[in-house]
């Protein structure tokens, strides 16, 4: 299968980079509104975003995934509701990566290295776990959120949609992190926190609202 990415910046390039460990997809380049050239002469940018849709029809890639970071969380969700009807996401789990065979995952996620979803978690669309993230027993992950390298979620934890938890942060089980959340890296989560808000430390406490 023939896989695009939305989008050819930085988070664009490390998406080709892991699926190339996937036998079944093929990453055919990139749609970005703003670079003209790729990093890879093999893997280069296709067009504008408003091309994919005329590529797809014509066949030049079967699938798409959302390749913009936590940096603009606007347009990662923009894109997804853009696409999410008319061309199949991909959803993608790095070989080494484990998944309990009782969790659910959506589509257009992107699970990296290392990451461990155990019994009954559940992954909502468009979501990206980064390389050593940890998820426990029936948490759930919202539409739209990133959780970056070395997370730790314990059990029965929901993350709201378009979260981010930065790296190395630990959820206490059972908590609720609101909608729009930033989590700052490194903190500890022990109690539910407000949608649109940012919280940090340890333990983490709210900072911005």
């Amino acid at each position: 299968m023939k896989l695009a990415v939305l989008g050819g910046g930085e988070l664009g390039k490390l998406i080709a980079e892991h699926t190339s460990a996937i036998a079944v997809l093929e990453v055919v380049g990139f749609y970005d509104d703003y670079l003209s050239t790729s990093y890879s002469d093999s893997l280069p940018i296709l067009g504008k975003i408003d091309d994919a849709l005329s590529d797809f029809q014509k066949g030049r890639f079967d699938l798409i995934i959302v390749g913009v970071g936590y940096n603009h969380f606007d347009v990662r969700e923009a894109l997804y509701n853009k696409f999410k009807d008319i061309i199949p996401f991909a959803t993608i789990v790095h070989p080494s990566a484990y998944v309990d065979p009782s969790c659910i995952i959506g589509e257009g996620v992107f699970i990296l290295p290392g990451v461990i979803l155990d019994l009954g978690v559940i992954v909502e669309d468009n979501v990206l776990i980064n390389t050593g993230t940890i998820v426990a027993h029936h948490s759930r992950i919202c539409k739209n959120s990133f959780l970056a390298p070395g997370v730790s979620v314990a059990g029965l934890v929901e993350i709201g949609s378009s979260s981010f938890v930065g790296i190395g942060a630990i959820i206490k089980d059972s908590i609720k992190i609101g909608s729009q959340c930033i989590i700052g890296a490194g903190s500890l989560v022990l109690k539910d926190t407000k949608n649109q808000s940012i919280y940090y430390g340890v333990p983490a406490r709210q900072i911005i609202s």
